[in-house]
């Protein structure tokens, strides 16, 4: 009676121990050419630009948001802010 689940991960059959271990037959990737990996690297990069230059947008849209707070355009105040005098 053979076992249900022999190998590793495989669930083939027990190999013989007296036969010598050979390479699998699998058919080899192509190597990727230089083009090909050029293109990655220059995608690669144009995304982390990318999200750089988004990244520092919303920090000077927050950092001129949180200035206009204290100092509105147009005279109106906000009555929590340290700038604004009431007359």
């Amino acid at each position: 009676m053979s076992p249900r689940y022999v190998g590793r991960h495989t669930g083939g059959r027990p190999r013989d121990p007296h036969v010598p271990r050979t390479s699998s037959h699998k058919p080899l990737r192509p190597a990727s050419r230089p083009l090909d990996r050029r293109v990655k690297k220059t995608a690669l990069w144009v995304g982390l630009g990318t999200c750089l230059v988004f990244s520092i947008a919303v920090l000077i849209g927050l950092v001129q948001g949180f200035y206009e707070m204290d100092h509105p355009p147009g005279g109106w105040c906000q009555d929590n802010s340290a700038s604004c005098v009431h007359p």
